[in-house]
């Protein structure tokens, strides 16, 4: 009689199954332990039931956001890039430094160097700059793919003013979604497409919200208490311990501290202010884009935008400068200032690209730089990615590679101005200051798609396409 036989394959699979069942009596163990706990604590129930919850959720990767910010004209190279001594960055630059409002962000800014244009050049690469591929053949751009793979909406917004006359032409196309996309130049029309899964203010409770007020209100050492019925899983941290973790650097920091509610349609300051303007009026530039970087910050905040592109202008825009709340250059963009040779010229044309930036600074970064509701130990920004873009190196040579310019009487390096901020979510090195590769700007394209964890390998005519390692963490 034959006896029965286990092989080791057997026996490991038999004990694997074991463990696991194991594990999960762990896990409903810790679970109710931590809801009799919260219950003790006065929370209420389905508070409590939140947290037991949290106590036994799998691990999650970190939420990650992508905001693409195109500036037109490239950008005069001895104002833009940070000088360094002894390890840190000078971004001001005696106050002509494009990139001077960036300094409070300084350990989270590249500034990359050395990337040229793929097939382009001059003012036409607008067209490339996002799609990869010469007049945008054969793909869509960048932004719309990395949304199409996360089944997400890649909204455009614009600060697009024309001079009268003047309209939407082939020099003002950036972005392309099966056709070419025209920005939404209205930041009151983006914010209701962008805010209506909060409605209007209807004041639905959010549970996440809802938990964390709860959670601020507790003791230290009802904290601790609550804490402590995490432990016993595993040595490793869970969800719920977390999120006490960051409830106590909150109460640290103070009220002031904690995530905007987006339980409803978030204030907008900016965008009030721009009631009853005419959007498309140069004159109301500033306050345009003050608006849509505002509506765009407070949508990646909340959640409901993931991937958001923002055209400035467009090539060869001739917009006034002199406008109210601008830098204050009463020129040209595109002619005179973009196409200085002279050291005073190239001056104001370092003031109105540092315009831009501030903006940015101000408007975006500012509101992005606080604890991210979807994960608290982090910011917002530490979970995203913003890129400023441009499709000329240096605006007066219209050179879109990298190549030497001759620059107030000696060769200087020009390359694409391309500055990154952020963390992605820790897809990128913790870096700070300049950045040196050498590569084409569709390897840049391809670091924007993996650090939004869905990879691009091809666009259009091109078929080989690799993240930059340099700049992964």
């Amino acid at each position: 009689m034959n006896e029965p036989t286990h092989s080791p394959k057997g026996r490991a699979a038999s004990a694997g199954g074991l463990l696991a069942a194991k594990d999960e009596r762990d896990r409903r163990r810790l679970a109710r332990r931590v809801f009799l706990s919260a219950l003790g604590l006065g929370l209420s129930l389905p508070l409590a039931y939140s947290s037991a919850r949290l106590a036994v959720a799998q691990s999650t990767p970190r939420p990650r956001r992508l905001f693409l910010y195109y500036l037109p004209h490239g950008a005069p190279t001895e104002h833009f890039d940070p000088t360094e001594s002894g390890g840190t960055f000078d971004f001001d630059l005696a106050g002509q430094g494009v990139l001077g409002p960036l300094a409070p962000y300084a350990n989270q800014v590249t500034v990359l160097r050395g990337v040229g244009m793929n097939g382009a050049s001059n003012h036409a690469a607008i067209r490339t700059i996002l799609t990869g591929n010469p007049e945008g053949e054969g793909s869509d751009s960048i932004d719309g793919l990395i949304a199409g793979q996360l089944m997400t909406t890649p909204y455009v917004l614009g600060a697009v003013p024309y001079a009268k006359g003047s309209g939407f032409t082939s020099d003002s196309f950036l972005v392309k979604h099966g056709s070419w996309v025209r920005p939404e130049e209205d930041p009151s029309r983006a914010a209701d497409a962008l805010f209506q899964s909060l409605g209007p203010g209807s004041g639905a409770p959010n549970p996440a919200l809802e938990f964390r007020a709860a959670a601020l209100s507790l003791t230290e050492k009802e904290l601790a208490r609550l804490q402590a019925a995490t432990q016993g899983l595993t040595d490793e941290q869970t969800k719920l311990a977390i999120h006490l973790d960051a409830i106590r650097q909150l109460k640290g920091a103070g009220t002031g501290a904690m995530p905007l509610s987006c339980d409803k349609r978030p204030e907008l300051p900016a965008l009030a202010a721009l009631a009853g303007a005419d959007v498309l009026d140069p004159a109301q530039l500033g306050k345009v884009l003050d608006a849509q970087l505002e509506v765009a910050a407070h949508a990646l905040l909340c959640g409901t935008a993931r991937v958001i592109t923002l055209q400035n202008m467009y090539v060869n825009a001739d917009l006034n400068m002199g406008f109210a709340g601008g830098p204050g250059v009463p020129k040209g963009h595109h002619e005179p200032v973009s196409h200085s040779w002279d050291a005073p010229g190239r001056a104001e044309f370092a003031l109105v690209q540092r315009w831009f930036y501030a903006r940015l600074a101000e408007k975006l970064l500012v509101t992005l730089n606080q604890s991210d509701p979807q994960d608290p130990e982090h910011t917002v920004l530490d979970n995203s990615l913003v890129a400023v873009l441009s499709e000329v190196s240096d605006g007066a040579n219209h050179n879109s590679d990298a190549s030497p310019v001759w620059i107030g009487g000696k060769e200087t390096p020009t390359s694409l101005p391309l500055v990154l901020i952020g963390g992605a979510g820790g897809y990128l090195k913790p870096a700070g200051g300049i950045l040196k590769v050498s590569a084409l700007h569709t390897d840049l394209l391809a670091t924007f798609a993996e650090a939004m964890g869905v990879p691009v390998g091809s666009m259009g005519g091109v078929s080989s396409m690799k993240p930059l390692a340099e700049l992964k963490a």
